[in-house]
């Protein structure tokens, strides 16, 4: 019986469960509601709320995508300046999510998640008061903490809850909608706040948002004890062993001082360093020839390289090799970067831009313009929900990815003064049926890649390469602007700043192909159909995970676990 859970790389027709009834009457009904939750109901507004955790960032983004063009004038900023006051943002969420992923594996998700809304909704609030840009980035970088932390808390929540199968595909579809669903409460929130109020009034409120979500979160969510099946009483069968983990706040607190201090030290300086250099080349005085630019980024890239080699050897790794060894995990990220390029880092970034600039909309007609691109991705997350189980998830990228390209094509081929109708709402229309896609395959097959006790360092580390991906791709985008068009970007001439933004669209073009070539090499199966390996023995093989050898989080409880142990 070893032998063949062992052997759980190889698909089958259908899932094989352990023949011990022991270990089946621990193991969940894939299709029924989770014993956590007291009712159907309260299942539904548990994941609702969730959801809000991505829509945290995306709903940040949208507000002040929009407010832009009057953050310009109120704080008297462009171009590469202005760039930072969403690049801020990007900058902190990206070096620290990895890190905000394993605490919330250590201390407990809904602890994070208390947490993490409560910071963000104290952090709006301030923000709305702010009157310079320099203060108002460096608040908007410690805001991003709570957008750090609430989506892998949240996505760890709910991976290690439900099992595999079509209720779990159906869960993290209605959480993947979260990202469509932000922008579209941050560009209708924006577009009435800018035009009516003030486009400080998008702080407020968010800050209202989710002071109430807090409030919401920390009565309803059942607490990290209570979600035992397969969070913090962790079932993971290996080798006809059943480890049963229980933790509590003294184990937690054993856990956090054998955190691996190091690796946290060097993954967030390094990440800073680089995303920093990267996103300042354009405000910088010469650009990627300016001194401290270059250094700054010689310095990050050593840093990350020290980072990987610490990880290989440390014995409690903040981010555990043997995932990136997991077959087609790392083509898989790969093709997920160039798409976020693409995506948030181009076109959703230039898109408002050119509405407002080129085309001379208002705020709130921008809204309107943006609106159907945020509808579609409703649509694209209930439709996944229904064949993530029944497609391929390569088949499922290769759209994605060819969804993308199409529409920064559709972007860069643009005419001046053609009607909106004809590419631009096609391109709206067309990108998210790519980032939601994506969005659903990439992040669901991340959680599996790991026992259920490391969902959320998996999520945080998805949504580290979604981050770093949206801000490498809005800080190159803007130097080909910038060096296309010069470094006054707002006072240009509306047909200037077109073949400005033009350039940056092709910039996209050549991403989002690029994506598409590494999709053809994936190797992603459906999730949760006939052909998917079950959670209990999703584990590689130990010739084929080397590296979990090394790693105590993947072969044996943490010190200070309670175990149990039934041997099959």
């Amino acid at each position: 019986m070893a032998a063949q859970m062992a052997d759980s790389s190889q698909p089958s027709s259908a899932p094989e469960m352990p023949e011990n009834p022991a270990l089946e009457a621990e193991l969940p009904d894939p299709e029924a509601r989770p014993e956590v939750f007291s009712s159907t109901l309260h299942e539904c507004a548990c994941v609702i709320i969730l959801a809000f955790g991505p829509i945290m960032n995306s709903a940040n983004q949208g507000s002040l995508q929009l407010a832009l063009p009057h953050v310009s004038k109120s704080f008297n900023i462009d171009g590469g300046q202005l760039s930072w006051t969403v690049t801020s943002y990007s900058l902190v969420t990206g070096a620290t999510m990895l890190v905000m992923g394993r605490l919330s594996d250590i201390l407990g998700r809904k602890r994070m998640l208390v947490a993490a809304f409560s910071w963000y909704t104290i952090f709006s609030l301030i923000l709305g008061f702010m009157k310079s840009a320099i203060p108002f980035d460096i608040l908007r970088g410690l805001q991003a903490l709570g957008g750090a932390t609430a989506p892998s808390a949240a996505a760890g929540t709910l991976g290690s809850i439900y099992p595999a199968g079509r209720r779990k595909n159906k869960v993290m579809a209605t959480f993947a909608a979260g990202a469509p669903l932000g922008f579209i409460l941050g560009i209708v929130m924006s577009g009435i706040c800018t035009q009516f109020i003030s486009w400080k009034a998008n702080m407020f409120f968010l800050a209202i948002v989710y002071g109430l979500l807090s409030v919401a979160l920390y009565f309803l969510l059942p607490s990290d004890e209570a979600c035992a099946i397969f969070a913090n009483k962790t079932i993971a069968v290996r080798g006809g062993t059943l480890l049963v983990v229980n933790r509590d706040w003294s184990t937690s607190w054993k856990l956090l001082k054998e955190l691996d201090f190091v690796g946290v030290f060097l993954s967030m300086s390094g990440l800073v360093l680089f995303i920093f250099a990267v996103a300042d080349s354009s405000n910088a005085p010469k650009g990627w020839s300016t001194p401290y630019i270059i250094a700054l980024l010689a310095v990050g890239i050593a840093l990350i390289g020290i980072f990987v080699l610490w990880e290989f050897y440390h014995p409690r790794p903040l981010m555990p090799l043997f995932i990136w060894k997991y077959p087609g995990f790392a083509i898989c990220m790969a093709t997920i970067v160039c798409g976020w390029m693409d995506f948030q880092g181009v076109l959703i970034y230039f898109a408002s831009l050119t509405f407002q600039h080129i085309n001379g909309y208002s705020p709130i007609l921008t809204t309107a313009a943006m609106l159907p691109q945020s509808i579609s991705g409703l649509f694209v997350n209930i439709v996944a929900a229904f064949i993530l189980h029944r497609i391929s998830g390569r088949i499922l990228m290769v759209v994605a990815m060819a969804s993308f390209l199409i529409a920064a094509l559709l972007w860069a081929l643009n005419p001046l003064d053609l009607t909106y109708w004809a590419m631009t709402f096609p391109a709206l229309i067309i990108v998210v049926i790519g980032a939601d896609l994506a969005y659903n395959v990439g992040n669901q097959f991340s959680l599996s890649t790991v026992p259920p006790h490391l969902k959320s360092t998996a999520a945080g580390l998805f949504n580290v390469m979604i981050q770093l991906a949206a801000t490498i791709g809005v800080a190159a985008s803007t130097a080909i602007v910038t060096s296309e068009i010069g470094p006054d970007i707002e006072n240009q001439d509306r047909k200037i700043l077109h073949r400005g933004y033009r350039a940056a669209y092709w910039f996209a073009v050549g991403v989002a192909g690029l994506g598409l070539f590494f999709s053809f090499f994936m190797k992603v199966g459906t999730q949760g159909g006939e052909n998917s390996k079950p959670e209990t023995v999703m584990l590689e093989s130990r010739e084929k995970t080397e590296d979990a050898e090394r790693q105590p989080d993947a072969e044996q409880p943490a010190s200070g676990d309670t175990v149990q142990e039934d041997k099959a």
